[in-house]
């Protein structure tokens, strides 16, 4: 945790960020962390120097509460973690940065992401905390991702013994695999997403300590977060967890209690969900086909991985005595042309490829980096944009969806 500490605090935080905030954050911890706030010197620039050495100095006489608050709001001091406190703050009404702001200024340099997570910790802290638990579901770059085996699903999440039902399932799986004791689970409902935030300890860690200057041993049980999401418009459910295993098995414990079946996904297990033969079928004439007035307004294909690896008959995958890693700053297959101009991509494997997504969102860009590995994953720092993002994917033919008669119907 210290190190956290000292990357909160880092130079450019330290010189720019307001002295007096920073003042009523540490006000309760003066004392237990040595600091005599009026020792300080006298000018700015040494005052800041002051307080950056403090922080790059960080150990654990850093009470528990201050490393906890430091690490909350690291968390939201993101350029994502920005836009969700600010998406927030306005569907409450609530001007976050008014009493900061100067008249005539319309760019403070100021505002940065950990400027904005440090007000909001300090003057709104309801909206603090629902932005924490948002922030939760970009936490994982990489999910486990599920297509129902049907359509129409209604998720039952409304009736408390539902509810009650699914979180106690969720207890025993985390008990029995990890023998933790502490689980909760969240609900939140945004725009037709139903998101489920499970807060529950992991495999027991031990580690010798000083305790009051003797050697001594603490066992303690990291607090972890896992997520699900479900989309009931496409039928999706993504999980992100630090265990495949206990995202394979919140699957099923979602499928069961909440959409009354265990098996409702598991039929996608197998399956491929993402391919990359669009790319292998049009070469370097392969575009991204985007819809010019989305949101999505250019995707470059930043980099490619071949190789000569292939499944047998036996469906076993026989391994590739070399690869080849190709970057362009927009058509990595055009540049795996003129760099092997023998090679036929028709030929080859795909092991993965790496997109760069422009989204532009009220006049504000926003480059997301995806990386898509078939068969089935694909991942992404930012997950703001997921849905759009994915969708973009499914119409490029690269995201498989599972249709059922009833869609295939509709489509025809």
């Amino acid at each position: 945790m210290p190190r956290r500490i000292r990357n909160f605090v880092d130079r450019a935080f330290a010189r720019t960020v307001d002295l007096d905030l920073l003042r009523r954050f540490l006000a309760p911890f003066m004392d237990t962390i040595d600091l005599d706030w009026d020792a300080l010197p006298a000018g700015e620039a040494d005052r800041r120097e002051a307080v950056f050495d403090l922080f790059a100095k960080a150990d654990n006489r850093f009470p528990a509460v201050l490393q906890f608050a430091l690490y909350n709001i690291t968390t939201l001091s993101t350029d994502p973690g920005m836009r969700i406190i600010q998406e927030i703050a306005q569907e409450a009404g609530v001007d976050l940065l008014a009493r900061y702001s100067v008249d005539g200024c319309t760019d403070d340099l100021r505002f940065t992401p950990r400027f904005i997570a440090l007000v909001t910790w300090l003057d709104q802290r309801v909206i603090f905390d629902r932005a924490l638990s948002a922030a939760a579901f970009l936490a994982h770059s990489t999910r486990l991702e599920r297509d129902a085996d049907r359509e129409d699903l209604v998720p039952q999440h409304q009736e408390a013994a539902v509810r009650e039902a699914f979180a106690e399932a969720v207890r025993a799986h985390f008990a029995g695999r990890y023998n933790g004791h502490y689980c909760d689970v969240r609900w939140f409902e945004e725009d037709d997403l139903l998101r489920i935030l499970i807060l529950h300890g992991s495999k027991a860690e031990t580690r010798n300590v000083d305790q009051e200057g003797t050697e001594d041993t603490l066992k303690f049980r990291e607090i972890i977060q896992s997520t699900i999401e479900f989309d009931p418009r496409r039928g999706a459910v993504s999980v992100g967890s630090k265990s495949a295993t206990d995202a394979k098995a919140l699957v099923r414990i979602f499928g069961k209690h909440v959409l009354g079946d265990a098996d409702t996904f598991e039929a996608a297990a197998s399956q491929q969900l993402y391919s990359l033969a669009p790319l292998q079928d049009h070469g370097q004439a392969f575009r991204f086909h985007i819809d010019p007035k989305g949101e999505i307004t250019h995707v470059a294909l930043r980099e490619l991985r071949v190789d000569e690896a292939e499944l047998t008959q036996t469906g076993r995958l026989r391994r590739s005595p070399w690869f080849l890693t190709i970057n362009d700053a927009s058509n990595a297959i055009a540049r795996l042309k003129q760099i092997a101009a023998d090679l036929d991509i028709r030929d080859l494997r795909i092991v993965h490829a790496k997109i760069e997504v422009t989204v532009e969102v009220d006049d504000v860009e926003t480059v997301v980096p995806v990386t898509i590995r078939p068969p089935r994953t694909v991942s992404m720092r930012d997950h703001s944009h997921e849905r759009l993002i994915l969708e973009m994917l499914e119409h490029n033919g690269i995201r498989k969806r599972r249709w059922t008669g009833q869609a295939a119907a509709a489509a025809e």
